[in-house]
């Protein structure tokens, strides 16, 4: 993984956007 590559973190950023995401979802169905 190159970080200087990417100065923006954006990868993490839609990873824990889509984690978030997941674990409302099944908290909102639990």
């Amino acid at each position: 993984m190159e970080v200087t590559a990417t100065p923006i973190p954006a990868a993490a950023w839609l990873l824990g956007s889509g984690l978030l995401g997941l674990v409302g979802v099944r908290r909102r169905k639990k």
